[in-house]
């Protein structure tokens, strides 16, 4: 069984911020903290690929909870 939140903390090299989408403060799905690390990602990955080729080079961003350390992914529109 996999444990709710990690027993050692991650390290990141930014301070975790407060996120607002629209008008809406983001809040964890999981823990419901309003603290994340942002992180640039690409989604380049084989199953990606398959599904819809034109995300082949499709940026987006994540944030990741400084709490739980879940990850909650976001496209660019």
């Amino acid at each position: 069984m996999l444990a709710a939140f990690p027993t050692k903390r991650m390290s990141f090299k930014t301070k975790p911020e407060t996120v607002t989408i629209g008008d809406h403060p983001m809040k964890c799905l999981v823990c419901s903290n309003l603290s994340f690390h942002r992180r640039k990602t690409h989604f380049d990955t084989a199953l990606i690929k398959e599904l819809n080729p034109d995300w082949t080079h499709s940026v987006g961003y994540c944030l990741i909870c400084d709490q739980c350390g879940h990850i909650h992914w976001f496209v660019d529109r």
